[in-house]
C-alpha cells in the first residue's frame, strides 16, 4: 500500500529528498515514543495494576501506527526558520505531539463509541474490557493521561525555555480551539459551508497544521514576520487538509483506506460535501445515518453525489485554499530547504489517498 503522506507528493520537486526527510524524522519519533513511553507505563505499573492498564493502553495505541504528520510538519517548520540543529532537536516535541493525538483520538472513539482504532482495539474497548461499568469514567481518564504526557514531553525538549514556552502557548491554544470545535461538532449545529469550515478550522486545522508548524517556528525562535507568514501557509492547508478527509469518507478507495467506501454515509456525518447540497435526499436519505443500509444503495448515493456536482465544488474549494496556503510560502522568509518541505507537506496533504 501507497503511503498516504507521500503518495500525494509525487509531482512535487525534490520528492526524494521530502521522502528522505520524512522517513527520518519518522525513525526519530518511532524511536524515542518507544523508550519515553516504556517508562511512562513502568513508572505507572508501580502505583497499580489499574493505573498500568491504563499507561499501557496508550501506549498500544501511539505505537500502533499513525502517520507521524504532524511531527514532520513540526520538524519541516523548524528548519524553515534555521533552527540549530535540525530535526533532531525536536525530536520530543514531536512526541509531544503524538501524545497531544492520543488524547484527542481516546475522546473522539469514547464519545463516539468506535471499538477499533488503526487496526487495534480502541482505548476506550480495552477500559470496557478491563474495568467494565466503570469505562466511561476510564476513557475520560486516560485521554486526560495523554493530555498530561503531551504537556510533559514538550517540556523536556533540550532547547531554551523561553521558546518552549511560546511553543506550550501554541499547544494551549490548540487545545482550547479543538475543544471549542467539538462542542460545535456534536451539536450537529455546522449545515452550511461556512460553518462546516468553521468547524474544521477549530478542529483539524488547528492541531494538525497550524499547531504543529507555529510550534515549530517557536522551538527555532521565528521572527514575528516568519510566524506571520507560516500561520497564514497553515491555516487554509488545515482546512483543505479536512476538506480532502471530508471526500474520502464519501468517495475515497476502500481497497486504499481499509475502510468502506460511503462510510460517513452510514455514520450520518454531516460533511463538507453535504451540507448546502441538493443530493441530501432521495439515494442520501436512504442511507444518512443508516448503519445497516445495503452496499447498493450506498453506492447509489454516492453517485446521487456525484452528479449533484458535490466532488467538484469540494475539489475546487481544495485547489483554492492550496493556492493561498503556497502564495503565503511563496512570501515567507524561510529557507529554500524548508521551504521545499513544507511546499512538499502541502501538496501531500492535500492530493493524499487516504
Amino acid at each position: 500500500m501507497r503511503d498516504p503522506l507521500l503518495a500525494g507528493a509525487q509531482t512535487t520537486a525534490g520528492c526524494d529528498s521530502f521522502a528522505t526527510f520524512v522517513t527520518r524524522v519518522r525513525a526519530q519519533i518511532e524511536g524515542r515514543l518507544a523508550l519515553w513511553l516504556d517508562e511512562r507505563v513502568q513508572a505507572a505499573m508501580m502505583l497499580g495494576a489499574e493505573v498500568g492498564c491504563v499507561a499501557d493502553a496508550l501506549r498500544q495505541l501511539t505505537m500502533r501506527g499513525g502517520k507521524r504528520m504532524r511531527p514532520v510538519l513540526l520538524a519541516a517548520a523548524y528548519e524553515g526558520c534555521a533552527g540549530d540543529g535540525g530535526s533532531a532537536s525536536v525530536v520530543q516535541a514531536g512526541v509531544a505531539l503524538e501524545l497531544f493525538q492520543s488524547y484527542l483520538l481516546t475522546h473522539d472513539d469514547w464519545m463516539d463509541g468506535d471499538d477499533v482504532r488503526r487496526g487495534g482495539p480502541s482505548v476506550p474497548a480495552v477500559m470496557r474490557e478491563r474495568f467494565g461499568q466503570h469505562a466511561d469514567e476510564m476513557s475520560v481518564l486516560a485521554g486526560d493521561l495523554a493530555a498530561a504526557w503531551s504537556k510533559r514531553a514538550l517540556f523536556e525538549t533540550a532547547l531554551p525555555a523561553t521558546r518552549i514556552l511560546r511553543a506550550a502557548e501554541e499547544l494551549a491554544r490548540v487545545e482550547e480551539e479543538v475543544v471549542q470545535g467539538q462542542v460545535l461538532d456534536v451539536a450537529g449545529q455546522a449545515r452550511s459551508s461556512a460553518a462546516v469550515e468553521a468547524v474544521h478550522s477549530l478542529k483539524t486545522a488547528s492541531y494538525s497544521v497550524r499547531g504543529p508548524v507555529v510550534m515549530g517556528a517557536h522551538l527555532a525562535g521565528a521572527t514575528n514576520d516568519q510566524l506571520a507568514a507560516l500561520i497564514a501557509f497553515a491555516e487554509p492547508l488545515g482546512v483543505a487538509f479536512q476538506l480532502r478527509d471530508d471526500l474520502l469518507g464519501i468517495f475515497g478507495d476502500a481497497a486504499i483506506m481499509g475502510k468502506c467506501a460511503g462510510s460517513d454515509l452510514r455514520k450520518g456525518k454531516y460533511s463538507a460535501v453535504l451540507v448546502g447540497n441538493d443530493a441530501t435526499n432521495g439515494p442520501v436519505d436512504r442511507v444518512f445515518g443508516h448503519a445497516d443500509a445495503s452496499d447498493d444503495d450506498v453506492r447509489s448515493a454516492i453517485a446521487s453525489l456525484e452528479a449533484s456536482g458535490a466532488r467538484a465544488r469540494i475539489e475546487a474549494r481544495i485547489r483554492e485554499l492550496a493556492l493561498a496556503s503556497c502564495a503565503a510560502l511563496e512570501g515567507a522568509k524561510v529557507t529554500a530547504e524548508g521551504r521545499a518541505l513544507l511546499a512538499s507537506a502541502a501538496e501531500a496533504l492535500t492530493q493524499r489517498p487516504s
